[in-house]
Protein backbone atom coordinates (compact mmCIF):
# COMPACT_ATOMS: atom_id res chain seq x y z
CA UNK A 1 0.00 0.00 0.00
CA UNK A 2 0.98 3.58 -0.52
CA UNK A 3 0.45 6.12 1.75
CA UNK A 4 -0.93 9.69 0.44
CA UNK A 5 -1.60 12.62 3.02
CA UNK A 6 -5.05 14.92 1.85
CA UNK A 7 -4.73 18.22 3.38
CA UNK A 8 -7.82 20.24 3.72
CA UNK A 9 -9.11 22.05 6.19
CA UNK A 10 -12.94 21.51 5.43
CA UNK A 11 -13.15 17.85 4.74
CA UNK A 12 -15.75 15.82 6.63
CA UNK A 13 -16.27 12.50 7.18
CA UNK A 14 -19.94 10.88 5.24
CA UNK A 15 -21.64 11.08 9.17
CA UNK A 16 -21.36 15.32 8.76
CA UNK A 17 -24.09 16.80 7.16
CA UNK A 18 -21.29 19.18 4.08
CA UNK A 19 -19.02 18.37 1.71
CA UNK A 20 -17.12 14.95 1.75
CA UNK A 21 -15.58 14.53 -1.47
CA UNK A 22 -11.78 13.82 -0.21
CA UNK A 23 -13.54 10.53 1.53
CA UNK A 24 -15.95 9.90 -1.26
CA UNK A 25 -12.87 9.56 -3.33
CA UNK A 26 -9.58 8.59 -1.00
CA UNK A 27 -11.99 5.75 0.49
CA UNK A 28 -12.42 4.23 -3.06
CA UNK A 29 -8.82 3.69 -3.88
CA UNK A 30 -7.41 -0.04 -3.98
CA UNK A 31 -3.57 0.19 -3.30
CA UNK A 32 -3.39 3.85 -1.50
CA UNK A 33 -3.80 3.88 2.19
CA UNK A 34 -5.08 7.78 2.92
CA UNK A 35 -4.35 9.93 5.81
CA UNK A 36 -7.06 13.02 5.62
CA UNK A 37 -5.37 15.54 8.16
CA UNK A 38 -8.72 18.26 8.54
CA UNK A 39 -10.26 21.40 11.21
CA UNK A 40 -12.21 19.67 14.16
CA UNK A 41 -15.20 22.15 12.95
CA UNK A 42 -17.88 21.54 10.76
CA UNK A 43 -17.37 24.70 8.04
CA UNK A 44 -21.20 24.78 7.83
CA UNK A 45 -22.37 24.29 11.04
CA UNK A 46 -19.53 25.69 13.07
CA UNK A 47 -19.76 23.29 15.19
CA UNK A 48 -16.64 21.07 16.77
CA UNK A 49 -17.28 17.20 15.94
CA UNK A 50 -15.33 13.75 16.34
CA UNK A 51 -15.28 10.82 14.56
CA UNK A 52 -14.47 7.51 14.55
CA UNK A 53 -13.55 6.85 11.07
CA UNK A 54 -9.49 5.76 11.28
CA UNK A 55 -8.65 7.72 8.13
CA UNK A 56 -9.21 11.13 9.46
CA UNK A 57 -7.11 12.92 11.67
CA UNK A 58 -8.72 15.79 13.36
CA UNK A 59 -6.80 19.25 14.64
CA UNK A 60 -8.50 21.88 16.45
CA UNK A 61 -9.22 25.08 14.71
CA UNK A 62 -11.29 28.46 15.83
CA UNK A 63 -14.52 29.56 14.38
CA UNK A 64 -14.28 30.13 10.63
CA UNK A 65 -16.94 33.68 10.93
CA UNK A 66 -15.76 36.95 10.89
CA UNK A 67 -13.67 39.38 8.88
CA UNK A 68 -11.18 37.67 6.85
CA UNK A 69 -8.30 38.74 9.09
CA UNK A 70 -9.99 37.08 11.62
CA UNK A 71 -10.56 33.45 9.82
CA UNK A 72 -7.08 33.92 8.21
CA UNK A 73 -5.68 33.17 11.85
CA UNK A 74 -7.41 29.55 11.90
CA UNK A 75 -5.97 29.25 8.16
CA UNK A 76 -2.75 29.33 9.63
CA UNK A 77 -3.61 27.69 12.70
CA UNK A 78 -4.60 24.78 10.62
CA UNK A 79 -1.61 24.90 8.73
CA UNK A 80 0.44 24.51 11.51
CA UNK A 81 -1.19 22.21 13.27
CA UNK A 82 -1.36 19.71 10.13
CA UNK A 83 2.16 20.34 9.03
CA UNK A 84 3.04 18.69 12.14
CA UNK A 85 0.46 16.02 12.09
CA UNK A 86 1.91 15.47 8.86
CA UNK A 87 5.48 15.09 9.58
CA UNK A 88 4.67 12.28 12.69
CA UNK A 89 3.34 9.88 10.02
CA UNK A 90 6.24 8.67 8.70
CA UNK A 91 6.82 7.50 5.15
CA UNK A 92 4.71 9.47 2.81
CA UNK A 93 4.30 8.76 -0.58
CA UNK A 94 2.28 11.80 -1.86
CA UNK A 95 1.11 14.83 -0.17
CA UNK A 96 -2.16 15.99 -1.61
CA UNK A 97 -3.55 19.48 -0.47
CA UNK A 98 -7.30 20.94 -1.19
CA UNK A 99 -8.28 24.53 -2.03
CA UNK A 100 -10.09 26.42 -0.47
CA UNK A 101 -8.10 27.62 1.12
CA UNK A 102 -5.08 28.83 0.01
CA UNK A 103 -2.88 28.19 2.86
CA UNK A 104 -3.52 24.46 2.82
CA UNK A 105 -1.17 23.97 -0.17
CA UNK A 106 1.62 26.03 1.79
CA UNK A 107 1.51 23.32 4.51
CA UNK A 108 1.67 20.79 1.89
CA UNK A 109 4.71 21.91 -0.14
CA UNK A 110 6.82 22.02 3.47
CA UNK A 111 5.37 18.66 3.95
CA UNK A 112 6.43 17.43 0.63
CA UNK A 113 9.71 18.79 0.62
CA UNK A 114 10.29 18.18 4.13
CA UNK A 115 9.00 14.28 3.58
CA UNK A 116 11.02 14.44 -0.07
CA UNK A 117 7.66 13.37 -1.96
CA UNK A 118 5.29 14.85 -4.53
CA UNK A 119 2.91 17.33 -4.04
CA UNK A 120 -0.61 17.69 -5.76
CA UNK A 121 -3.01 20.45 -5.40
CA UNK A 122 -6.20 20.66 -5.92
CA UNK A 123 -8.11 24.00 -6.95
CA UNK A 124 -11.90 23.19 -5.69
CA UNK A 125 -12.40 27.60 -5.96
CA UNK A 126 -10.88 30.05 -7.74
CA UNK A 127 -9.22 31.87 -4.36
CA UNK A 128 -9.03 34.65 -4.31
CA UNK A 129 -11.56 35.88 -7.01
CA UNK A 130 -14.28 33.83 -5.38
CA UNK A 131 -13.92 35.95 -2.03
CA UNK A 132 -13.61 39.34 -3.92
CA UNK A 133 -16.81 38.19 -6.00
CA UNK A 134 -18.72 37.60 -2.87
CA UNK A 135 -16.98 41.23 -0.97
CA UNK A 136 -15.53 39.57 1.24
CA UNK A 137 -11.92 41.01 -0.10
CA UNK A 138 -11.25 44.12 -2.16
CA UNK A 139 -9.84 43.67 -5.23
CA UNK A 140 -8.03 46.72 -4.71
CA UNK A 141 -6.74 45.83 -1.75
CA UNK A 142 -3.05 44.46 -0.78
CA UNK A 143 -4.51 41.52 1.14
CA UNK A 144 -6.37 40.50 -2.65
CA UNK A 145 -2.50 41.04 -4.40
CA UNK A 146 -1.21 39.17 -1.85
CA UNK A 147 -3.65 36.36 -2.10
CA UNK A 148 -2.41 36.69 -5.64
CA UNK A 149 1.18 36.75 -5.51
CA UNK A 150 0.20 33.49 -3.42
CA UNK A 151 -1.96 31.88 -5.60
CA UNK A 152 0.37 31.99 -8.41
CA UNK A 153 3.47 29.94 -5.94
CA UNK A 154 1.35 27.73 -5.28
CA UNK A 155 0.12 26.57 -8.75
CA UNK A 156 3.83 26.70 -9.68
CA UNK A 157 5.35 24.72 -6.37
CA UNK A 158 2.79 21.40 -7.56
CA UNK A 159 3.99 18.30 -9.46
CA UNK A 160 0.66 18.52 -10.32
CA UNK A 161 -2.70 20.43 -10.60
CA UNK A 162 -6.09 18.67 -9.93
CA UNK A 163 -9.47 20.92 -10.51
CA UNK A 164 -13.00 20.07 -10.34
CA UNK A 165 -14.10 21.79 -13.47
CA UNK A 166 -13.14 23.12 -16.90
CA UNK A 167 -13.68 26.61 -18.11
CA UNK A 168 -10.76 27.37 -15.79
CA UNK A 169 -7.94 27.01 -18.45
CA UNK A 170 -7.52 30.75 -19.18
CA UNK A 171 -7.39 32.01 -15.95
CA UNK A 172 -4.87 29.36 -15.15
CA UNK A 173 -2.74 29.77 -18.37
CA UNK A 174 -3.04 33.67 -17.17
CA UNK A 175 -1.01 32.61 -14.02
CA UNK A 176 1.82 30.72 -16.10
CA UNK A 177 0.36 27.01 -15.56
CA UNK A 178 0.95 24.84 -18.14
CA UNK A 179 -2.16 22.87 -18.74
CA UNK A 180 -0.59 19.37 -19.59
CA UNK A 181 -0.24 19.66 -15.93
CA UNK A 182 -3.96 19.93 -14.76
CA UNK A 183 -6.41 17.26 -14.37
CA UNK A 184 -9.72 17.75 -14.16
CA UNK A 185 -11.49 15.30 -11.87
CA UNK A 186 -15.31 16.71 -11.05
CA UNK A 187 -17.51 15.84 -8.16
CA UNK A 188 -20.01 13.59 -8.46
CA UNK A 189 -21.67 10.81 -6.89
CA UNK A 190 -23.23 7.36 -7.31
CA UNK A 191 -26.98 6.54 -7.97
CA UNK A 192 -26.58 3.50 -5.46
CA UNK A 193 -25.97 5.44 -2.81
CA UNK A 194 -29.38 7.23 -3.26
CA UNK A 195 -31.69 4.24 -3.16
CA UNK A 196 -33.96 4.32 -0.31
CA UNK A 197 -35.90 1.28 1.16
CA UNK A 198 -38.85 3.34 2.48
CA UNK A 199 -41.54 4.60 0.51
CA UNK A 200 -42.22 7.93 -0.20
CA UNK A 201 -45.24 8.51 1.66
CA UNK A 202 -44.10 7.33 4.63
CA UNK A 203 -40.19 9.29 4.53
CA UNK A 204 -42.89 12.49 3.44
CA UNK A 205 -44.64 11.58 6.54
CA UNK A 206 -41.98 11.05 8.50
CA UNK A 207 -40.58 14.61 7.84
CA UNK A 208 -43.46 16.39 7.84
CA UNK A 209 -43.58 17.11 3.83
CA UNK A 210 -46.79 18.28 2.42
CA UNK A 211 -47.75 19.25 -0.97
CA UNK A 212 -45.18 20.11 -3.84
CA UNK A 213 -41.95 20.06 -1.92
CA UNK A 214 -38.84 22.06 -3.40
CA UNK A 215 -35.67 21.31 -1.61
CA UNK A 216 -32.31 23.29 -1.08
CA UNK A 217 -29.72 20.93 0.80
CA UNK A 218 -26.69 22.56 0.76
CA UNK A 219 -24.42 25.96 2.34
CA UNK A 220 -26.32 29.03 3.47
CA UNK A 221 -23.57 31.05 2.49
CA UNK A 222 -22.95 34.68 0.39
CA UNK A 223 -22.35 32.87 -2.74
CA UNK A 224 -25.08 30.54 -2.12
CA UNK A 225 -28.15 32.20 -3.94
CA UNK A 226 -30.50 32.42 -0.53
CA UNK A 227 -32.06 35.23 -0.96
CA UNK A 228 -33.07 34.25 -4.50
CA UNK A 229 -34.51 31.04 -3.01
CA UNK A 230 -36.93 33.24 -0.56
CA UNK A 231 -37.72 35.56 -3.87
CA UNK A 232 -39.11 32.23 -5.39
CA UNK A 233 -41.12 31.13 -2.28
CA UNK A 234 -42.62 34.26 -2.25
CA UNK A 235 -43.30 34.30 -5.82
CA UNK A 236 -44.94 30.56 -5.75
CA UNK A 237 -46.82 30.35 -2.64
CA UNK A 238 -48.37 27.47 -3.83
CA UNK A 239 -44.83 25.50 -3.37
CA UNK A 240 -43.48 24.51 -0.18
CA UNK A 241 -39.78 24.97 -0.30
CA UNK A 242 -37.44 23.67 2.56
CA UNK A 243 -33.88 24.80 3.20
CA UNK A 244 -31.48 22.06 4.82
CA UNK A 245 -28.44 23.04 5.78
CA UNK A 246 -26.30 26.17 7.96
CA UNK A 247 -24.36 28.76 7.43
CA UNK A 248 -23.29 32.64 8.14
CA UNK A 249 -26.71 33.80 6.20
CA UNK A 250 -29.30 31.67 7.83
CA UNK A 251 -30.51 33.66 10.33
CA UNK A 252 -31.10 37.03 8.14
CA UNK A 253 -32.65 34.34 5.95
CA UNK A 254 -35.05 33.25 8.87
CA UNK A 255 -35.62 37.05 9.66
CA UNK A 256 -36.29 37.82 6.28
CA UNK A 257 -39.19 35.02 6.03
CA UNK A 258 -40.30 35.44 9.47
CA UNK A 259 -40.85 39.06 8.17
CA UNK A 260 -42.60 38.93 5.21
CA UNK A 261 -44.71 36.13 6.07
CA UNK A 262 -43.27 33.54 3.79
CA UNK A 263 -44.94 30.40 5.54
CA UNK A 264 -44.59 27.90 2.93
CA UNK A 265 -40.73 28.32 3.73
CA UNK A 266 -39.26 25.72 6.26
CA UNK A 267 -35.73 26.18 7.48
CA UNK A 268 -34.41 22.71 8.33
CA UNK A 269 -31.00 21.55 10.27
CA UNK A 270 -28.04 20.13 8.08
CA UNK A 271 -28.46 16.12 7.92
CA UNK A 272 -25.60 13.93 7.61
CA UNK A 273 -24.56 12.91 4.03
CA UNK A 274 -25.96 9.14 4.74
CA UNK A 275 -29.04 10.34 5.93
CA UNK A 276 -29.92 12.88 2.58
CA UNK A 277 -30.94 10.39 0.24
CA UNK A 278 -34.35 9.87 2.22
CA UNK A 279 -34.73 13.49 2.37
CA UNK A 280 -34.90 14.38 -0.76
CA UNK A 281 -36.64 11.26 -2.10
CA UNK A 282 -39.23 12.42 -0.40
CA UNK A 283 -39.04 16.03 -2.41
CA UNK A 284 -40.41 16.94 -5.89
CA UNK A 285 -37.42 19.36 -7.48
CA UNK A 286 -34.30 20.18 -6.05
CA UNK A 287 -33.29 23.76 -6.35
CA UNK A 288 -29.79 24.59 -7.43
CA UNK A 289 -28.98 28.63 -6.78
CA UNK A 290 -26.16 30.87 -6.85
CA UNK A 291 -25.61 34.66 -6.18
CA UNK A 292 -24.79 35.89 -9.97
CA UNK A 293 -20.95 36.51 -9.47
CA UNK A 294 -18.79 36.74 -12.28
CA UNK A 295 -16.16 34.55 -11.67
CA UNK A 296 -18.81 31.16 -11.01
CA UNK A 297 -19.58 31.65 -14.42
CA UNK A 298 -16.50 30.18 -15.76
CA UNK A 299 -17.81 27.10 -14.68
CA UNK A 300 -19.05 25.00 -11.71
CA UNK A 301 -18.79 21.05 -10.27
CA UNK A 302 -21.70 21.54 -7.55
CA UNK A 303 -22.21 18.77 -5.30
CA UNK A 304 -25.80 19.47 -4.45
CA UNK A 305 -26.88 19.27 -7.97
CA UNK A 306 -24.91 16.09 -8.77
CA UNK A 307 -27.24 14.83 -5.40
CA UNK A 308 -30.03 16.00 -7.40
CA UNK A 309 -29.93 13.70 -10.27
CA UNK A 310 -28.17 10.99 -8.16
CA UNK A 311 -32.00 10.86 -6.34
CA UNK A 312 -33.89 10.98 -9.22
CA UNK A 313 -35.47 14.97 -8.54
CA UNK A 314 -36.05 17.05 -11.44
CA UNK A 315 -33.77 20.53 -10.49
CA UNK A 316 -34.31 24.10 -10.86
CA UNK A 317 -31.14 26.25 -11.03
CA UNK A 318 -30.42 29.86 -12.28
CA UNK A 319 -26.68 29.09 -13.12
CA UNK A 320 -27.21 28.01 -16.59
CA UNK A 321 -23.69 29.60 -18.06
CA UNK A 322 -21.83 28.41 -14.77
CA UNK A 323 -23.62 24.35 -16.01
CA UNK A 324 -23.27 24.61 -19.61
CA UNK A 325 -20.96 21.48 -19.88
CA UNK A 326 -22.79 19.55 -17.73
CA UNK A 327 -26.99 20.57 -18.36
CA UNK A 328 -29.31 22.37 -20.56
CA UNK A 329 -32.24 23.84 -20.36
CA UNK A 330 -35.36 21.53 -20.62
CA UNK A 331 -32.97 18.20 -19.95
CA UNK A 332 -33.35 17.63 -16.33
CA UNK A 333 -35.55 20.40 -15.31
CA UNK A 334 -35.66 24.04 -15.70
CA UNK A 335 -32.50 25.88 -15.68
CA UNK A 336 -32.08 29.54 -16.68
CA UNK A 337 -30.23 32.61 -15.84
CA UNK A 338 -29.94 34.74 -12.79
CA UNK A 339 -33.43 35.19 -12.08
CA UNK A 340 -35.27 32.71 -13.58
CA UNK A 341 -35.90 30.49 -10.05
CA UNK A 342 -39.38 31.57 -9.82
CA UNK A 343 -39.85 30.75 -13.26
CA UNK A 344 -38.07 27.88 -13.28
CA UNK A 345 -40.21 26.38 -10.11
CA UNK A 346 -43.63 26.90 -11.69
CA UNK A 347 -42.34 25.33 -14.87
CA UNK A 348 -41.39 22.30 -12.91
CA UNK A 349 -45.14 22.27 -11.04
CA UNK A 350 -46.81 22.76 -13.78
CA UNK A 351 -45.47 20.00 -15.74
CA UNK A 352 -47.21 17.08 -15.92
CA UNK A 353 -45.89 13.38 -13.95
CA UNK A 354 -44.74 11.82 -17.48
CA UNK A 355 -42.55 14.83 -18.05
CA UNK A 356 -40.77 15.30 -14.27
CA UNK A 357 -39.99 11.52 -14.22
CA UNK A 358 -38.04 11.64 -17.62
CA UNK A 359 -36.24 14.91 -16.45
CA UNK A 360 -35.82 12.61 -13.37
CA UNK A 361 -34.33 9.74 -15.59
CA UNK A 362 -32.06 11.78 -17.67
CA UNK A 363 -30.39 13.24 -14.77
CA UNK A 364 -29.24 9.53 -13.30
CA UNK A 365 -28.54 8.53 -16.60
CA UNK A 366 -26.07 11.38 -16.67
CA UNK A 367 -24.36 10.59 -13.61
CA UNK A 368 -22.89 7.21 -14.59
CA UNK A 369 -20.84 7.91 -17.14
CA UNK A 370 -19.63 11.32 -15.90
CA UNK A 371 -20.16 11.79 -12.96
CA UNK A 372 -19.28 8.93 -10.81
CA UNK A 373 -17.23 8.80 -8.08
CA UNK A 374 -16.15 5.29 -8.35
CA UNK A 375 -14.95 6.35 -12.16
CA UNK A 376 -13.36 9.55 -10.88
CA UNK A 377 -11.48 7.42 -7.53
CA UNK A 378 -10.19 5.43 -10.59
CA UNK A 379 -9.16 8.23 -12.68
CA UNK A 380 -7.35 10.01 -8.96
CA UNK A 381 -5.68 6.74 -8.58
CA UNK A 382 -4.00 6.88 -12.07
CA UNK A 383 -3.02 10.28 -11.62
CA UNK A 384 -1.58 9.28 -7.71
CA UNK A 385 0.42 6.44 -9.71
CA UNK A 386 1.87 8.45 -11.93
CA UNK A 387 2.93 10.90 -9.94
CA UNK A 388 4.74 8.81 -7.35
CA UNK A 389 6.32 7.27 -10.27
CA UNK A 390 7.63 10.38 -12.04
CA UNK A 391 8.87 11.55 -8.42
CA UNK A 392 9.07 15.56 -7.65
CA UNK A 393 9.93 17.82 -10.24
Amino acid sequence: MKTVVVLNQFALPRTQGGGTRHIDLFGRLTHWSPTIIAGNRNHYTQQTYATDDPRFVLVGVPPQRGPVRQRALGWLRYDAAALVKGLRLGHIDVVYASTPHLLAPIAGAALARLKGCPLVVEVRDLWPQAIASAGIVSETGRLYRALTRLERWVYHRADRLVVVTGGWESHLTALGVDLHDVTVIPNGTETTEFAVDATRESLRAALGFTGFTAVFAGAHGPKDGIDLILDAARDCPDISVVLIGDGPVKEAAQRRAEVEGLDNIRFVDPVSKNDLPAVLRAADVGIHAVTPLPVLDKGMSPNKLFDYLAAGLPVVSNAQAALASIVSDGEVGAIGGPDSLSDGLRAVFAASEGQRRAWAARGQELIAPRFSRAEAARHLEALLDDIAARGTR
